[in-house]
């Protein structure tokens, strides 16, 4: 199989799939009445007040925001990956997940960049294990869908400058 070459490419790729695993996660959390709250909600909280989010424009606008949230942190994990390479990518990927759920969901959340805060408890956790979904779905998809040489870490070692090479001349 002909492997992705452009890592912005294989990032939006991965963010999509990673997407499609959260969000599958969310539904099934909320068919069995353990959660109630949605990624694509708090993402149109991003832009709506929260009388609007569930509207049809509402909705359309959180599909759409999800997505290219999703696609963008796809084209970081990429970069994550190019620069720690991808071995133990299951643990890398879990832990971006994290990283995201924490400073999208926590930080960025708090400071008031979405008309969806605080959550629940039991939203919170299923928000939380939907987005390490995400990060192991997306870093899974793109391990197996990117060419390699897109994950060989670069050897700075290399780039240390020998000062032995350099005849400064003294004052």
């Amino acid at each position: 199989m002909r492997k992705i070459t452009d890592r912005f490419l294989l990032g939006v790729i991965s963010g999509l799939g990673g997407n499609f695993a959260k969000r599958a996660l969310e539904k099934t959390f909320q068919a069995i009445g353990f959660s109630q709250e949605k990624g694509t909600e708090k993402a149109a909280g991003i832009f709506l007040k929260k009388r609007y989010i569930k509207t049809p424009y509402g909705k359309m606008i959180g599909f759409v925001a999800d997505n290219l949230i999703a696609s963008g942190l796809g084209v970081i994990c990429i970069y994550t990956m190019t620069f720690m390479g991808k071995d133990k990518y299951l643990l890398k990927g879990a832990g971006l997940g994290l990283a995201e759920w924490t400073s999208l969901y926590g930080v960025i959340s708090g400071l008031g960049a979405t008309a969806i805060y605080p959550s629940k408890p039991k939203d919170t956790v299923a928000l939380m294990l939907s987005h390490i979904a995400f990060g192991v779905t997306k870093i899974t998809i793109a391990r197996h869908i990117g060419d390699e040489r897109l994950f060989s870490p670069k050897d700075w070692s290399k780039e240390i400058i020998n000062p032995q090479e350099f005849h400064l001349e003294e004052d």
